[in-house]
Order: structure tokens, then C-alpha cells, then sequence
């Protein structure tokens, strides 16, 4: 999915001047891989607090 951002401030103009281009597959990529180690942390850490808590009280 590509959004591009174009400068509609020129009602005569015959093409429209992209001012910001989409981002490319390495930045999408790196940004989900950003995301889902994110996640995997935020589910993983209270579990392994949860264990950390039954081993001590144990």
C-alpha cells in the first residue's frame, strides 16, 4: 500500500509535484520486524515475571 503525499496548493499545474515519496520495502520491513519484537516483549515479560514471582514464593 503506497501513500503518497501531493502538493494540491497549484490549481493550474498539469502534474502533480510528489513532496514526500512511499516508504520503501526495507523501511516497511524493518518497521514490522520493530513492531512484532515489541510485542513478543510485551507478552513475554510478564510472564516470565509471573514465574520469577512462583519460583521465589515457592
Amino acid at each position: 500500500m503506497a501513500v503518497r503525499i501531493f502538493d494540491l496548493t497549484e490549481p493550474q499545474s498539469s502534474r502533480l509535484k510528489v513532496l514526500e515519496s512511499a516508504p520503501s520495502r526495507r523501511d516497511l520491513r524493518r518497521t514490522r520486524q520493530r513492531y512484532v519484537l515489541v510485542g513478543v516483549t510485551t507478552l513475554a515479560v510478564p510472564f516470565i515475571a509471573a514465574l520469577v514471582a512462583l519460583g521465589v514464593a515457592h
